[in-house]
């Protein structure tokens, strides 16, 4: 028996209409899979013995990103790639302070709220009678971690370039010892860098003191080029991170990170 052409034609018709419905189905039921950034920055973030990314805010992106229904998988790379990585789509988010180099990449749509923060200290061989203020820093010797925006601190500071001395170090270590040798009038570091800085030596550091400069918040961002419908996904890690807030899971941004992630032994549904 012969078939018809017009019948021949119908049958591959809906063969290929069946199939494009069964991928859609597929693709549909499919969750999206974030791939996280985390810059080497202990104890927020770090690698565990397995090579995992582990640290405090990542139990915190862990918490927001499967709360809204994702998966996410990443890495622990250098901090000064971070920045490069996630605007160059290497990877597609992360959980950091504000930088100019995100915030100028278009590529790169950040949080409307802040989700933690991180104290942002100066650290000097002198004592200081009175509170510190960026101003405080003008006319002045300052050591910076190469690579860092400080929550935008460092544009200030570079606009500023002629009124005070940037000195760019690559280790904590090397903050400490600049001021422990005179060599600098303050050294602008996170409290959690100068602890890093302290291990790196082997011991604590000689006659210097701290000052809380900023509370510096921390955003989520994610590359609006990578991931699809980038702004509804923002929408719903936004939900996510609300929800955790109400369940009792989070507390509120204005606390750092190991504060943020309760241990109350709630668990978010």
């Amino acid at each position: 028996m012969v078939k018809s052409k017009g019948l021949d034609s119908l049958v591959k018709f809906l063969g290929i209409l069946l199939l494009t419905i069964v991928s859609m189905q597929s693709l549909a039921g499919t969750p999206l899979k974030l791939n996280l950034a985390g810059p080497k920055f202990a104890p927020y973030y770090y690698a565990d013995a397995d090579g995992k990314p582990s640290g405090e805010l990542v139990r915190l992106y862990a918490l927001i990103v499967e709360h809204a229904g994702f998966g996410w998988d990443g890495a622990i790379i250098p901090a000064k790639r971070v920045m490069k990585a996630l605007t160059d789509g290497m990877y597609d988010s992360s959980i950091l302070v504000k930088n100019p180099l995100l915030e100028a990449s278009g590529t790169i749509l950040s949080s409307p709220v802040p989700v933690s923060e991180m104290i942002l200290n100066l650290y000097s061989h002198q004592v200081q009678k009175q509170s510190l203020t960026k101003e405080s820093l003008l006319g002045k010797k300052v050591v910076v971690m190469r690579g860092y925006g400080y929550g935008g601190l460092r544009s200030w500071l570079d606009h500023n370039q002629d009124k005070l001395v940037m000195i760019e170090v690559d280790s904590f270590s090397s903050a400490i010892r600049m001021l422990e040798a005179n060599r600098a009038d303050y050294a602008l570091l996170y409290d959690v860098n100068f602890a890093a800085g302290e291990k790196e030596l082997g011991r604590s550091a000689k006659a210097v003191n701290s000052y809380t400069l900023e509370r510096v918040p921390l955003y989520f961002h994610i590359n609006s080029q990578q991931i699809p419908n980038a702004q509804q996904v923002m929408n719903k890690l936004m939900a996510s991170y609300q929800s955790l807030v109400s369940l009792g899971v989070l507390a509120a941004a204005s606390n750092l990170p190991d504060q943020v992630v309760k241990a109350s032994g709630v668990q978010p549904q």
